[in-house]
């Protein structure tokens, strides 16, 4: 399985609804995914971003998919919605020296893709999310854990049925505005066949507007992760430290393809 993806986020800072430190954010992402030499996905998707308060944020991404999936020598194509995936994520950061951090978030699925057109699960898929972080000085350092809680998970947004995923990332601050970053990604559960491990590694590029330019990279160890992952992004949807966000590097490469799943095209 080889993937490329090319993932250009852009998040514009949009007006203040009144409610005090209020703030929200919308991105864009387009992508490539080639799967196992037969299956081909491409996808324009969005982040939905609305902070109500400094320790609150909601997120929705939806995307528009084409897929292709040749058999037999005939390739078949269809276009769509993808399924759609919804998260609140809380966090707090306490002013100690290293700044800690402890965040949780939930995740739903919402299926509003055509599973017999190989564009989402056909189901719903809800799923957990508990994180902590720390800043000593120049280095970031985050951990998180996330579950699925539904028999139906999207496996490109929060998991196959009872898979739990360990993500450790750490982020070096090389000069100023630049940031080094290394991530890892494990999956473990009953089902052998839909575990991953991921290695990730990309740089993050500060403007003095605030708008941050990430490049981020992962390559899949296991035959049910994508073997390489590129990705480009470009906005202010990266900022934060919260290790429970949909914008972190792995999750981010992870959300870009709206819940969409390797199943059979079957619909006519």
């Amino acid at each position: 399985m080889r993937v490329l993806v090319c993932n250009v986020a852009c998040a514009i800072a949009l007006a203040s609804t009144g409610v005090a430190q209020s703030h929200a954010a919308l991105g864009t992402t387009a992508g490539l995914v080639t799967l196992g030499g037969q299956r081909s996905e491409q996808a324009w998707g969005g982040v939905l971003e609305y902070d109500p308060n400094p320790w609150l944020s909601l997120y929705a991404m939806p995307a528009l998919l084409h897929v292709s999936d040749t058999a037999s020598g005939r390739t078949v194509s269809r276009s769509g919605l993808g399924d759609l995936p919804l998260v609140a994520a809380a966090d707090y950061s306490s002013p100690a020296p290293g700044s800690p951090s402890i965040g949780a978030a939930l995740v739903a699925v919402l299926p509003t893709g055509n599973a017999a057109c190989g564009l989402g699960s056909g189901e719903t898929a809800t799923g957990i999310d508990v994180g902590v972080g720390l800043s000593p000085g120049q280095t970031h350092l985050s951990a998180d854990v996330s579950h699925s809680i539904s028999s139906g998970a999207a496996q490109s947004t929060v998991g196959a049925a009872n898979v739990t995923t360990l993500r450790l990332e750490a982020g070096y601050d090389v000069a100023p505005r630049w940031t080094g970053t290394a991530s890892v990604g494990v999956d473990v559960g009953a089902a052998d066949s839909t575990l991953g491990r991921v290695i990730g590694a990309g740089v993050r590029h500060t403007l003095r507007s605030g708008i941050m330019i990430t490049l981020d990279g992962s390559h899949g160890l296991t035959s049910a992760a994508p073997r390489w992952v590129l990705a480009l992004g470009f906005g202010t949807a990266f900022a934060g430290g919260s290790p429970v966000t949909p914008t972190t590097p792995l999750r981010r490469l992870k959300t870009a393809f709206g819940g969409s799943t390797a199943g059979k095209i079957t619909c006519r």
